[in-house]
């Protein structure tokens, strides 16, 4: 049998995190295909994150010789990093490497995922850097929600961020000042908990929980025309 029957999604990861395969490959009905593919960035802030975009438009161009369907570059800071509108200039230019593949990012799924539960007010919880977490707050705002909390655990070592724990995560979410929030946004493809997304959505009581991986796999399947419910929240029920 040939594994990307369905389709074939490439997707533009960073070296250190293991959850992308694993999140992708779990989750994703049978049938696509999932082709990683891996570039360094050497720390979670902004000159790096906006230095590795070079590095990620060549491997959209390598991997585009596989007859891919999709490509994805699941990285949330490093879509944002440059603010309002530079998420559409990464799409722009792997549309363009890849000689026309549909094309998004996580941030762009962020949005996407957001508008779609009908989210204006935001909690936000990250791992990041205050420097990384206002900038993320700003592309939020500037994409029309407003942000009413903002908790980050400092971190820019990448090999850091996919060690956080689950209970790390979940006492920094509930920690977040919920009283005027209509979603919680949990950010980083780095972080490796998606299986718990289901429970920390019922201890919110009520409100949706959007995530980097639970959105990119979302948008993943809308952009393939499909409408699997993968039960990983309110939002693949929209």
């Amino acid at each position: 049998m040939y594994y990307g029957w369905k389709k074939k999604i490439a997707i533009l990861g960073f070296t250190t995190s293991p959850s992308i395969e694993r999140d992708f490959n779990k989750y994703l009905p049978d049938g696509i295909a999932c082709l990683n593919t891996r570039v360094l960035v050497e720390r979670i802030d902004a000159e790096c994150l906006a230095a590795v975009e070079e590095k990620i438009i060549q491997a959209a161009k390598d991997m585009s010789s596989a007859e891919i369907d999709l490509c994805i570059y699941p990285c949330t800071s490093g879509s944002f990093i440059k603010g309002i509108g530079y998420d559409q200039e990464i799409i722009k230019r792997l549309e363009e490497a890849t000689g026309g593949v549909k094309s998004f990012t996580t941030s762009t799924a962020m949005i996407h995922g957001l508008r779609t539960v009908n989210a204006r007010k935001i909690a936000l919880a990250t791992p990041y850097c205050d420097e990384v977490n206002k900038i993320e707050k700003k592309f939020l705002e500037d994409s029309g929600f407003e942000v009413v909390d903002v908790k980050g655990l400092g971190l820019t070592d990448t090999n850091a961020i996919p060690k956080v724990n689950i209970d790390e995560i979940y006492h920094m979410v509930m920690s977040l000042d919920r009283s005027n929030a209509d979603a919680v946004f949990i950010s980083c493809n780095g972080l490796c908990f998606l299986d718990y997304v289901p429970m920390i959505e019922n201890d919110l009581g009520g409100i949706p929980l959007v995530t980097s991986m639970q959105s990119t796999l979302w948008m993943a399947l809308r952009e393939l025309g499909m409408r699997d419910d993968l039960g990983l929240g309110q939002l693949f029920k929209l």
